[in-house]
């Protein structure tokens, strides 16, 4: 169980760096003040949650805290998408080419952040169950 708890604390914590680095590519904080938010949630995933997570008694602050950045995240990418798809700044059609739009849609990013959450969840399951 212990090697499970660690593989998986390894994949949380890459997974958040992943999403920081994309974030700082995508989004540099130095372009606009709100480019800073995306990067300064990504950072607490990357730093505070993992910190959480080393303790079985605060391993619930990790969830929590995970599940609120990952949920954040799902809404406000999903709103990007609505707004991309509708603005045109996807320039793919989606009835020409749906596999092209949504590769170029925010989804892939989406899908970071739901393994994020669901690593964080089992990861959980696995510190509150491991024997004493």
């Amino acid at each position: 169980m212990e090697s499970q708890r660690v593989q998986l604390l390894v994949g949380l914590v890459a997974l958040s760096v992943a999403s920081l680095m994309l974030h700082f590519k995508m989004h540099p904080p130095e372009q606009f003040l709100s480019h800073l938010w995306a990067s300064l949630f990504s950072g607490t995933d990357a730093i505070v949650v993992t910190v959480l997570f080393l303790s079985r008694r605060t391993a619930v602050w990790g969830l929590l805290l995970n599940s609120f950045i990952g949920f954040l995240g799902i809404i406000m990418m999903s709103d990007l998408a609505i707004v991309s798809a509708l603005e045109g700044w996807i320039k793919v059609s989606f009835y020409q080419d749906p596999i092209a739009w949504l590769l170029e849609s925010p989804f892939p990013f989406i899908l970071i952040v739901v393994a994020d959450y669901v690593t964080g969840l089992a990861l959980y399951k696995i510190t509150v169950t491991v024997s004493k």
